[in-house]
Order: structure tokens, then sequence, then C-alpha cells
């Protein structure tokens, strides 16, 4: 049986997530915080698959709101190991890029784990590899404290409102290597991300100027012992001075204070500078990210 998610299945929807990717840094409540506050203009589908009484698989997609471009949408589908191969993945699929269809999409694009099945499967369903990058790993316990140059300082994002983050998100997010352009940053988007429970705003670092100003930042999520890296980035104007790697340090070494024994991430192969950064700090390759698409 297909039908849509409740919030009574967050907690499956978390398990098929992490089944799915390791990596990634989810919880029912982040799920369940995304879903509360999701804008209508995002006209989002959240399926999912019961057998046996379980979850077995979700389906979701929505319209890009992060972007000027037209029709540009987004989904993502997985099903658990023991059920695949039955078609459930195929009809959520269906469902998902029929509702894009139905809300002026025009293109999708889907960001996962790489896997041999799960590239075969999105090949069969029409998809194509748009982009791809190593997803990585280390200890943020072996990372050495951050140095900056004269006039600049580090503090946690736990000291910041978000609207004195944003203007430094917005710009840094306009040159990251991505099929879709990050065009259309809307601060009350940008609230809701900060907001997002796992969003470890002790660890998450911010460089500041002279003025107060941030001028580079890195983000970090955290359930337990592991982490994941959100966005990092500086302003056009600071770059080439190590402020990114420098707010990367005391994101890394915060977190390893409190317990934190794994943190990864993953860049665009095209993302040279940002690459060239982590492996400085020590991440060792673990797998693949990849974003596929396809028109509708």
């Amino acid at each position: 049986m297909i039908r849509e998610a409740t919030d009574d299945d967050a907690n499956a929807l978390a398990r098929l997530s992490l089944a799915a990717d390791d990596a990634r840094v989810i919880s029912a409540e982040a799920i369940l915080h995304m879903r509360r506050t999701r804008p209508e203009r995002a006209h989002t589908l959240e399926l999912v698959a019961e057998a046996d009484g379980a979850v077995v698989g979700l389906g979701i997609g929505g319209r890009n709101i992060w972007t000027t471009t037209e029709g540009a949408s987004w989904a993502f589908v997985t099903v658990d190991a023991a059920h695949r191969r039955r078609g459930i993945g195929d009809e959520l699929g269906r469902r998902v890029l029929d509702h894009l269809r139905e809300h002026g999409g025009t293109n999708a694009q889907c960001f996962f784990r790489w896997t041999e099945e799960g590239e075969r499967w999105a090949t069969a369903q029409g998809w194509s590899k748009l982009l791809g990058g190593p997803l990585i790993a280390l200890d943020p316990r072996l990372v050495a404290e951050p140095t900056l140059p004269s006039g600049y300082r580090l503090v946690s994002t736990n000291e910041l409102a978000p609207e004195a983050v944003f203007e430094a998100v917005r710009e840094a997010a306009l040159d990251e290597p991505t099929p879709t352009p990050h065009d259309a940053f809307d601060l009350d988007d940008f609230r809701r991300e900060w907001d997002e429970p796992g969003h470890d705003h002790e660890s998450s670092s911010a460089v500041l100027d002279e003025d107060g100003r941030v001028v580079a930042f890195s983000f970090l999520f955290t359930a337990g012992d592991r982490s994941s890296h959100g966005f990092t980035g500086t302003v056009r104007d600071h770059r080439g001075r190590g402020l990114a790697t420098a707010a990367k340090r005391r994101a890394l070494c915060t977190a390893a204070e409190r317990g934190v024994t794994r943190v990864t991430t993953s860049n665009a192969e095209e993302n040279a500078a940002m690459r060239a950064i982590n492996r400085k700090l020590g991440f060792e390759p673990i797998g693949e990210h990849v974003i596929f698409g396809r028109d509708l």
C-alpha cells in the first residue's frame, strides 16, 4: 500500500534514510520540523510504502525553492533492502514525478549516495548523472586547533542570529558548483534550516572581520557521536586567507570536545578549493555522492 506520510512515520523514515546513506545526520525530529515548516510554494509530496504494517519505502519530491530556474524540481526514492525488486520504488517514483509535473516541474534532480544498484535503478528510470564527488570522513579528534590572520576572530554560531549570517551564506552559495544555481536565497527559508533539530550551533563556526561582519562560516549537523558538514564558505572579498579552513577547524575541534568521533562531508569534483581544504584537514574517501537528473 502506498499513502501519504504522517507524523507517525517519522521514526521509520529516519531509519530508511540512514539505511540509504549512513553519512547523513537525520532524525525523526528533523523530519517533523521540515515537514511542519516547509512553505506551500515547495509543493512537497511525501509518500510511504507499507508492507505487512511496516513502512518499507519512501518517495518524496517538490519544487526547488532555492533557484530561479524555471521548472526546477527534486525527488528522492528509497526502499528497504529486503523489499526491493518488487516494483515499490518504480511506483513511488512514478507518483512523485507525476506530482511534480502537475505543479509545473519540467526537470528534476536527485542527490544520493552512489551504489551500483542505485545507479542501475536510476538509469532504468530515465535519470542520468549530472555531478559527483567523493564522500569523505575523518575523526575530528585528530584535527589541529585553528589559527587566523590578524583582524579576524572566530565565534560559535550560537552567538549569532541567522540574519547576521544570511548574507555571507547567500553570496557563497552563488559560487557553489551545482547543476542548478542557488540564486533564490530567501531569509525565511534560511531561518527554517537554521532552526532544524540537529543543526549543531555550538560547533558550527563563523569568522568575523574587524567590523563584526560574518565573512566565512562552517556548519555542522550532529547526532550522538556522528556529525556531517553542512555548507562551508567565504565571501568573495576575503577568500585566499585560510578563513574557511579556520572555521572548519573550530567546528571540528568543538565537535570532538563534545564527543563526536566521525564527521562526513562531500564536495563536487569541480570544487577544487574546498577539496584541497578537506585533504589538508585529513578527510579520507569512504564513498561517493552524486546528483542525477532527468526531464519531466
